[in-house]
């Protein structure tokens, strides 16, 4: 019986077949699924994510001297109708639960980048919102930023391999995944 391998070489990772060094039907079969078009896809598409995440929050860090989830919320806040955001609202937008939203949020107030108001509408609310130091901040992450990912994604890609990608996501986003 066949199992499945990889072989690194550099940054490429191959998938081939090698013969079963195990014993017999020890596997389950789960090894032969290696090679399974819907398990490369998803390592791609996670390997490629982690690498991109890695190196443009390494830059922000060096350059503006904030990591990747501090620019996700100030992003977010910044782009939220009249500048703030409720808690819960936040918590949902950078995919962190309530408890780490709120931690997140303590360190960012603690930084200066961020202040919550109470929402005038509903005693039980708490908005996030920028404060002027934050604007500055996610004004100089936002140009960073940018020729980060101009540099990292958009260098590698001719126009129509963007479009492209930017329809895949968007499909598979659309669909609810």
């Amino acid at each position: 019986m066949d199992t499945a391998t990889i072989s690194v070489t550099g940054d490429d990772q191959r998938l081939g077949t090698s013969p079963n060094r195990g014993d017999a039907g020890g596997t389950c079969g789960v090894l032969e699924q290696m090679d399974d078009e819907r398990i490369r896809l998803m390592g791609l598409l996670v390997r490629t994510h982690r690498a991109l995440a890695d190196a443009l929050g390494r830059e922000l860090e060096e350059t503006v001297g904030i990591p990747l989830v501090f620019f996700d919320v100030l992003i977010h806040v910044g782009a939220a109708p009249d500048g703030q955001l409720t808690m819960s609202r936040l918590s949902n937008e950078v995919a962190l639960t309530t408890g780490g939203v709120t931690r997140l949020v303590d360190r960012m107030v603690d930084a200066g980048l961020v202040a919550r108001q109470n929402c005038p509408n509903d005693r039980r609310s708490v908005h996030v919102v920028l404060t002027p130091d934050g604007r500055v901040t996610l004004e100089r992450a936002v140009a960073a930023h940018i020729d980060g990912i101009e540099r990292h994604l958009m260098a590698h890609l001719d126009q129509s391999e963007r479009s492209s990608l930017a329809g895949v996501l968007t499909k598979l986003l659309e669909a609810g995944c």
